[in-house]
């Protein structure tokens, strides 16, 4: 429900006067996704552009643009103001890095500076798995959201950070402070909104499971064997 929630955001913005245009950036298997669903449900039109395309996206008449996060890095580092109202970031985490690491992939410094740049008046970031492996990526993304409101970050430092909320070292940085949890789970509510399948409250159908027996042809045993035995010369 991501990019419906989105869209949501985005079509009362629209309605509101507040955002004329938006700069969504997004994996580009999930383009024609995009594009559909803000057309068949917002009734809002978008258009996909990717590569050297992207450089004279802004003056479409289309009210979104759709990109990669490969094609909106030099873009973004253009650091041309005015062109878009709003952001969306859909597969947030992969911001993730920018803390945490001696080299922050390009990708996401670009996005941080444009944020830093104030290019946007409204920021939306989108992800179903907000920490992949470590604290840092939980500090990334609030730091992202943070200096595009123009704030200061409410964990402090990275130093800061690693001393009050992480446990075991700055480097490993899996497991948060007990003592602190609380003081770090509001921080992390004012930044994020989580929304889960339950709390939706949509009637999904009882699934029933069936076991399917499925007898392999002499062809298919013999294949298996095969591969069985290759993988065996391994272990």
């Amino acid at each position: 429900g991501k990019t419906i929630s989105a869209g949501l955001i985005l079509s009362e913005l629209m309605k509101r006067k507040r955002v004329k245009k938006a700069f969504v950036i997004c994996p580009k298997i999930l383009i024609p996704q995009w594009l559909e669903e803000l057309e068949s449900k917002f009734g809002i039109k978008a258009h996909g552009a990717t590569g050297t395309e992207i450089r004279h996206s802004s003056n479409r008449p289309e009210s979104v643009i759709v990109t990669t996060y490969q094609s909106a890095t030099n873009f973004l580092e253009g650091n041309q103001q005015g062109l878009f109202d709003m952001l969306i970031l859909d597969e947030a985490h992969k911001v993730r890095n920018l803390h945490g690491t001696p080299n922050p992939p390009k990708q996401a410094t670009a996005i941080f500076r444009a944020l830093q740049n104030r290019l946007f008046k409204y920021v939306l970031m989108l992800t179903a798995t907000p920490v992949q492996n470590r604290l840092w990526d939980i500090y990334s993304l609030v730091d992202c959201l943070a200096v595009a409101r123009g704030h200061r970050n409410p964990f402090g430092t990275p130093d800061q950070f690693a001393t009050r909320y992480i446990a075991d070292g700055k480097n490993t940085a899996r497991v948060l402070n007990s003592t602190t949890a609380p003081e770090f789970r509001q921080i992390v509510g004012t930044y994020m909104f989580r929304t889960r399948r339950i709390d939706a409250k949509l009637a999904f159908p009882e699934r029933q499971v069936h076991t399917q027996p499925c007898h392999p042809s002499p062809a298919e045993d013999s294949i298996q064997s095969v591969v069985a035995r290759h993988i065996s010369d391994f272990s």
